[in-house]
């Protein structure tokens, strides 16, 4: 049996692919040893054909992975132009060897193949080579009114209890990543024991909540929010947050932005963008909002005082909270529409947006 997986969603796509190892195992204990995992990136159509039609040993299944491999020759990801397929060029050694592995003939019914990709360009020259032999699922991104439905399912299926509000939070928290969603649910369960989790409990317990919280201070200051920037900071700190942490986040931030400002400026597309600068797929919109209104001069002026700030801590001049408040004065200070809440004024100099 051959398999294509492919899709955005690189969690279902290995749910998937250990259903396909559980089925194929015959319980002999000896798939393991069967088991090969081929890295597409450097596989010749030769090396492929010579795996996929070995017999098992001592055992009656063998298993073939092939990590990336429609991907290498046939195009990369989304948005690359893929190569065309034509009579005696690049991929007309990979027409042959498709033909021979969906020749019964040659291919053993106890090889089990399955080609595992990441999301695929919709001109990718080797998908209409491999997906006619094989069964062929693209596994994408659940829908947001899908989600919650996934996450109930698995809570039922660890005994775990969720109150609607707690399933909501989680569902909002975790922004559809699916790695990150079973870890939390994981980490409740072993909490809850049994009792029902409330919104609170995912409140305290999922660290994505945390993180968010994090990100509350982050874009409060980057807005100019002096009040909920403070009220956030305060609340960070009384949780036992350490400043120094909190000041590294606010670097991330102002980080991202350039990254983000600097990649629009040069027309990168969104994934690239996202993807350097180190934003989830749910915050790349936000940031990229930020970038619009913050100029080149008012992210120096940020810059230098997070600069100023690092230094009067490291020279003894100040300790790690009050080096971190006059920070988020000065930053919400410095933002494009600031909103202060003491009437802080800028550092002299401070470019206007």
């Amino acid at each position: 049996m051959i398999h294509l997986l492919h899709g955005s969603d690189g969690y279902r796509i290995r749910h998937a692919l250990r259903e396909i190892r559980a089925q194929a195992d015959a319980g002999d204990g000896m798939l393991d040893a069967n088991t090969t995992v081929l890295d597409g990136t450097s596989l010749t159509p030769g090396e492929l054909l010579a795996h996929a039609q070995a017999v098992p040993f001592l055992a009656s299944a063998r298993l073939v992975i092939v990590e990336g491999l429609l991907a290498q020759i046939g195009g990369g990801r989304r948005g690359r132009r893929g190569k065309k397929a034509t009579d005696g060029g690049p991929l007309a050694a990979w027409e042959a060897a498709a033909a021979q592995l969906a020749d019964a003939a040659t291919m053993p019914a106890s090889t089990t193949l399955v080609f595992v990709e990441g999301e695929l360009a919709k001109t990718n020259a080797a998908f209409p080579i491999f997906a006619p032999i094989a069964h062929a699922v693209q596994y994408d991104k659940l829908a947001k009114d899908e989600l919650p439905g996934w996450i109930q399912r698995a809570a039922d299926a660890r005994g775990l209890r969720l109150a609607p509000r707690a399933l909501a939070a989680i569902a909002r928290l975790t922004a559809g990543d699916l790695w990150t969603a079973e870890n939390e649910l994981d980490k409740l369960a072993a909490y809850a024991a049994g009792d029902v989790v409330d919104e609170d409990v995912v409140s305290r317990v999922v660290s994505s909540a945390q993180v968010a919280r994090v990100w509350d201070l982050g874009d409060a200051v980057v807005a100019g929010d002096e009040r909920a920037a403070l009220t956030s900071m305060r609340a960070l700190l009384d949780e036992g947050q350490a400043a120094p942490l909190l000041m590294f986040m606010l670097v991330r931030q102002y980080r991202q932005i350039a990254i983000v400002k600097d990649m629009r400026d040069r027309r990168a597309r969104q994934d690239e963008i996202a993807r350097a600068a180190g934003i989830p797929g749910f915050r790349i919109n936000a940031v990229s909002a930020l970038a619009s209104r913050y100029t080149w001069p008012l992210l120096r002026e940020a810059y230098g005082a997070l600069l100023d700030s690092d230094l009067a801590v490291k020279r003894g001049l100040r300790d790690d909270e009050a080096s971190l408040q006059l920070l988020v004065h000065e930053l919400c200070a410095l933002a494009p529409g600031a909103r202060p809440a003491g009437g802080y004024a800028p550092r002299a100099g401070a470019a206007s947006g």
